[in-house]
């Protein structure tokens, strides 16, 4: 690939590729497991659906906490490292849940898996990816994560697992992914480039520094020598500052409108539907189109991100945000279907942009410490998505009310990370 005179040999970090694509696939196993296998518990062991359902919030408040200590480990030491421990307690907690004897077993086994993915894919694969692709992390982050979105298969491998070989050994599928997945970076995945003789970005071939570390290179270069320089950037100690920072507390939360609009939208949108005269089965046809265009989404802002700036890349996606938020609140059926492909695609690129502002703004040297900080931060934002969207629509009576505060919320968005840029 050729930008100007620079060649950018992706081809040569397929390990890297592979290995994230996978740990992103691996974000919503749990959940899509969950989502078949409480009424499956329930029937074979006697199980209450109800609780069961119920300690997926206490996973979500678990990954808010893993995230912090996942952004520390990546920002004190290597994120390889990091990357294993959180594959390995996967592994266990996945098998755990397939074969444990008792409810409580079983929710515990599920919060740690769920952590665990969570951890590995939204708070340490971009500390890789950023080390290998400092100014090409957009079009690399958006190509990988589509492995969230095919996350989605998960209930389908899990039913049919269940359905030959039982409950007991229905979770066995994904212990062999993550499997394969941590054998993929044992044997092709280093913490940065250097260390693998490849150079950032273009993946030129270079002598191989087995001792580099990206976050003491001097800042705006493409290699410093990694032993022991400091740049202007933030560096690991720094990473308490960033919650002290008004303008990096502010960005966090502005960035977390995002998730709360991705989170809450998405899962009205088959009601919605319903409610505006399509059928159940259009529903959830329009349901997978949406989800498709989540794909071509996080791939396609991350490409625009990385060729016209993040900065532009933010404000066009709340533009767009915006925009489909109005259209679906038409109510005609043509208008309403684009408003959702749309969606589709803003959904798709919002887990992307604290990955790409981060490394924009700290470079790979203080990419760690910062976003170490902001990812944990913007999940807690955004789980409170789906519930504050269920009671605008059930305090209301119609979905038209959650379209709108849709709308608002990107409107301001959009205002208010202009005037915060604006600032900076």
């Amino acid at each position: 690939m050729e930008e100007g005179k620079a060649r950018y040999r992706y081809h040569r970090a397929w390990p890297l590729l592979l290995f994230s694509l996978l740990c992103y696939f691996m974000t919503g196993t749990v959940s899509s497991i969950m989502n078949v296998s409480v009424g499956i518990m329930e029937a074979e062991r006697g199980w209450n659906a109800t609780l069961l359902t119920a300690s997926m919030s206490i996973a979500s408040l678990v990954n808010v906490v893993t995230g912090f200590v996942a952004g520390r480990m990546s920002s004190k030491g290597s994120a390889k490292r990091a990357c294993l421990v959180w594959g390995v307690l996967y592994c266990v907690g996945i098998l755990l849940m397939g074969v444990s004897s008792s409810a409580g077993l079983f929710v515990v086994a599920m919060v740690a898996a769920n952590a665990a993915s969570s951890a590995w894919g939204y708070n340490t694969v971009p500390v890789l990816i950023t080390n290998w692709f400092p100014t090409k992390k957009g079009s690399v982050q958006g190509f990988t994560s589509m492995g969230i979105l095919l996350g989605s298969f998960s209930t389908v491998l899990y039913t049919q697992t269940y359905r030959v070989l039982g409950s007991q050994w229905a979770t066995v599928p994904f212990a062999v992914i993550a499997g394969v997945t941590l054998l993929v970076m044992a044997l092709g995945v280093t913490d940065c480039p250097e260390q693998s003789g490849l150079a950032p970005d273009t993946m030129d071939r270079i002598a191989v520094q087995p001792e580099f570390d990206p976050s003491r290179a001097k800042p705006g270069t493409a290699s410093g020598s990694g032993e022991g320089e400091k740049g202007k950037l933030p560096s690991r100690e720094a990473a308490r500052g960033f919650l002290r920072d008004p303008k990096f507390l502010a960005m966090t939360a502005i960035l977390g409108i995002q998730l709360v609009f991705s989170g809450g939208i998405m899962v009205q949108v088959v009601p919605r539907l319903v409610e505006v005269g399509f059928s159940l089965d259009e529903a959830t046809a329009v349901l997978i189109i949406s989800s498709v265009c989540a794909c071509v989404g996080s791939f396609a802002f991350g490409v625009i991100g990385d060729k016209y700036g993040v900065d532009r890349g933010v404000r066009l996606s709340f533009a767009v945000g915006l925009v489909a938020a109005l259209m679906n609140l038409t109510g005609q059926r043509v208008v309403v279907f684009a408003s959702l492909v749309l969606i589709g695609i803003v959904v798709g690129c919002a887990d992307n942009w604290p990955v790409n502002v981060c490394a924009e703004l700290y470079g790979r040297e203080g990419f760690s410490a910062s976003f170490g900080v902001m990812q944990p931060v913007i999940q807690l934002v955004g789980a409170a998505g789906p519930a504050a969207f269920a009671l605008v629509a059930n305090a209301t009576g119609s979905y038209d009310a959650s379209f709108v505060m849709a709308a608002v919320m990107m409107g301001v968005g959009l205002v208010a990370y202009s005037a915060l840029m604006r600032k900076a």
